[in-house]
């Protein structure tokens, strides 16, 4: 691409001019949708607040210490929870609900939260839209009545929270970046990453969409990277060795791939061998992540099996197993439907928009973590990190946007 088409692309004129405040109407409409978003939330936990189990018990007790005891005090080698919660889980979630306990330690306080928050997702997601050039209305809206969102945000897990910083980076990221734009995009990432590691899959598409503006990708990098400093700095302090970010993903990636797994997805698999009793959380998690890559290499053609219906999963054939378990029959059934249709709504509007070249900042980070699941691990529930990408894309179907498209990329 030449330095003239860059040039054109990060011009006012390719920005296109100013967008045109709200009327009372639309302002109102707006306010309706994301008050909606919260409303539906909070009525499927007053209706079925889900119990604290697995996860989301242990995420409850290290967000009742930090409150307790201080957001620092999970920092340290004694944070008041099994030292492997914090060793295993990035922190995010658990720094998150220490500020809502450091106001009330009732079991409600996360779920009412993350209603207001899924109302201010769907926010962020129409004024991404009107930026990106897609339908606002449409984006808002999926992000609003999603069913499998509104199902988390009843829960105390980091599903919710990712969604939200998901949703600010993905507005900060749907055209050419400033400084200031790429240091607010890099620390909605660090944010994210922190709260979900499974983010770092949509880096490679990130850094790809950047590649034509290095400075921003390097503001966006550096930003993150702050942000991830402080807990892997801990980290390696307490375990005295150097740990990036603490992260189950060598154990997904070895029971997503061992040669008994059919689906591609949880499993409880063996516990490898050659893993000694004595090592830290950190160091099994490397020790699980050689032998998934020791199962991918013995078991070639049962890894593309795997990683093809990871793609399938996708699109929603597989009920998420919380799903099924705290929500009514029919609304599982809608929120497959639903999945089934932003899939395949999200893989249209890709082709109708390729030609875009401001289709790479939403397409691009969407299809890294698509790809990259499906080669590594999928569960149904990581579909809604892809939520805001997805609502954002599906927007853009029938958008009528191919004239604009081309007269951009006319100018090359």
């Amino acid at each position: 691409m030449s330095m003239a088409h860059e040039a054109t692309e990060g011009s006012p004129a390719h920005e296109g001019r100013r967008l045109p405040e709200l009327s009372r109407f639309g302002g109102a409409a707006l306010a309706s949708v994301c008050l909606l978003a919260v409303a539906l939330r909070l009525l499927f936990a007053w209706w079925c607040l889900p119990p604290l189990e697995s996860d989301f018990y242990w995420y409850r007790q290290a967000g009742l210490a930090a409150g307790r005891y201080g957001l620092t005090s999970l920092l340290g080698s004694d944070p008041r929870v099994p030292l492997w919660v914090l060793s295993l889980w990035p922190p995010g979630y658990a720094f998150f609900l220490g500020l809502l306990y450091s106001a009330s330690t009732s079991i409600w306080v996360a779920p009412v939260v993350q209603a207001v928050l899924g109302g201010i997702s769907a926010l962020a997601v129409f004024a991404a839209a009107r930026r990106w050039g897609g339908n606002p209305w449409v984006a808002a809206a999926i992000t609003a009545s999603y069913p499998h969102a509104i199902v988390y945000s009843a829960v105390h897990g980091a599903e919710t929270l990712t969604i939200f910083l998901v949703s600010l980076s993905v507005l900060a990221s749907v055209g050419p970046l400033r400084s200031r734009e790429a240091a607010a995009y890099g620390c909605a990432l660090g944010l994210a990453v922190l709260t979900r590691c499974h983010v770092l899959l949509l880096l490679p598409g990130i850094i790809a969409s950047l590649s034509r503006q290095r400075k921003a990708l390097a503001v966006a990098l550096v930003c993150m990277a702050l942000v991830l400093t402080p807990w892997a700095a801990s980290r390696s302090l307490v375990y005295d060795r150097p740990v990036f970010m603490t992260t189950f993903f060598g154990h997904l990636l070895y029971m997503g791939n061992h040669i008994d797994n059919k689906t591609g997805g949880y499993y409880e698999a063996p516990r490898p061998t050659e893993i000694p009793s004595s090592v830290t959380a950190p160091e099994e998690d490397i020790y699980f992540a050689a032998a998934g890559i020791r199962e991918i290499l013995l078991h070639p053609g049962h890894y593309l099996l795997v990683s093809a219906r990871r793609v399938v999963v996708w699109t929603g054939i597989e009920s998420d197993e919380w799903m099924q378990k705290y929500a009514p029959r029919w609304l599982v059934s809608m929120s497959l439907l639903a999945q089934l249709a932003l899939f395949f709504a999200a893989a249209a509007a890709t082709v109708e928009a390729w030609r875009d070249p401001r289709a790479r900042y939403v397409v691009w980070p969407a299809l890294s973590l698509v790809v990259l699941t499906a080669l590594t691990y999928h569960m149904p529930r990581y579909t809604l990190i892809a939520l805001p990408y997805f609502s954002l894309i599906a927007s853009r179907l029938r958008s009528g946007l191919g004239e604009v498209a081309a007269g951009v990329s006319s100018s090359d």
